[in-house]
C-alpha cells in the first residue's frame, strides 16, 4: 500500500485546522497535501510533514489496548459536536489503521515490518508465522466478525484471529 492511502497526519490535520477548514469525511494524506497546497502551504516542507505521524507510545501497544483505543475513537465521534467531527473520524481512521497493522504485521517475518510490539513478534512465532500476510481488508474482516462474537477475545484468545483468518482465508495459509 502507497504511504499516501493512509489517513492523513495529525499534523496535515492541525494546518488545515488552523486555516478554517472541517472535513466532512476521513481524508488520505494525499488529499490532505493538495488542501494544503491550496491553501498556500510549501510543497517542499509538506513531504516532511505529511510522512511524520504522531510519536508512537514509548510502552507497545497490546492488541487489546489497541481494540480500547479504537472503541474509545468511535465513541469520541458519536459523542463529537459538528465542529469537531472531521478531526474525530480522523482519529478513529487512524485507530482502527493501527490495530489492523497489529494484526497484518503478526503475520508478517519481523525483519519486514517496523513494529516493535512484544506481542506481535510472540503471535507471529506461535501462530502467524504459518501465513501469509492477509490484505488489511482481510485482517478488518475477521476482526469485526471477532469482535461481534465474543467482547475480549484479543484479550484472552488472541489466537482466535489466526483460527478464523485460516478458515475464512485458506489460501492464506502457507504451503510448506
Amino acid at each position: 500500500m502507497n504511504w499516501t492511502d493512509g489517513p492523513a497526519t495529525w499534523k496535515q490535520l492541525r494546518y488545515l485546522s488552523q486555516h478554517g477548514y472541517k472535513p466532512d469525511r476521513v481524508l488520505t494524506k494525499a488529499e490532505a497535501s493538495e488542501l494544503i497546497r491550496k491553501f498556500g502551504g510549501d510543497p517542499d516542507t509538506l513531504a516532511i510533514v505529511a510522512a511524520i505521524e504522531p510519536p508512537r507510545p514509548a510502552q507497545p501497544e497490546t492488541a487489546h489496548q489497541l481494540r480500547v483505543a479504537a472503541e474509545k475513537a468511535k465513541r469520541a465521534v458519536a459523542d463529537s459536536r459538528a465542529s469537531e467531527i472531521g478531526m474525530r473520524e480522523q482519529d478513529y481512521a487512524l485507530a482502527l489503521s493501527r490495530r489492523r497493522d497489529f494484526w497484518v504485521h503478526s503475520c508478517s517475518e519481523m525483519g519486514k515490518v517496523s513494529i516493535v510490539s512484544v506481542q506481535a513478534q510472540e503471535l507471529y512465532q506461535k501462530h502467524g508465522c504459518r501465513f501469509v500476510a492477509p490484505s488489511p481488508k482481510q485482517a478488518q474482516h475477521i476482526l469485526e466478525a471477532l469482535d461481534s462474537a465474543m467482547p475480549s477475545w484479543d484479550k484472552d484468545h488472541p489466537e482466535l484471529f489466526f483460527e478464523t483468518l485460516q478458515i475464512n482465508f485458506p489460501e492464506l495459509v502457507r504451503r510448506r
